[in-house]
């Protein structure tokens, strides 16, 4: 697997424990993030990358900071 794949894996599987730990389904994340459930499904499997902005809007809807979701990715 190349490093960019790795790091999708890596950026999604942060996602889905995050949304996991806060009880959340990809259908009320989506919601809450104001994107699609299938993005949230994609990013989540490391199919789709995101932006900034997009990421940014996922860690507010999960109630963290950008900083803590960096932390968490632990690159």
């Amino acid at each position: 697997m190349e490093r960019q794949d790795e790091l999708l894996v890596q950026i999604g599987n942060t996602i889905k424990s995050e949304r996991l730990r806060k009880g959340l389904s990809q259908a009320e994340l989506a919601e809450r993030a104001e994107l699609h459930k299938n993005f949230i499904g994609m990013i989540e499997r490391g199919q789709r990358s995101t932006t900034i902005s997009s990421l940014r809007k996922i860690c507010l809807a999960l109630g963290i900071s950008l900083t803590e979701f960096f932390h968490y990715l632990n690159v």
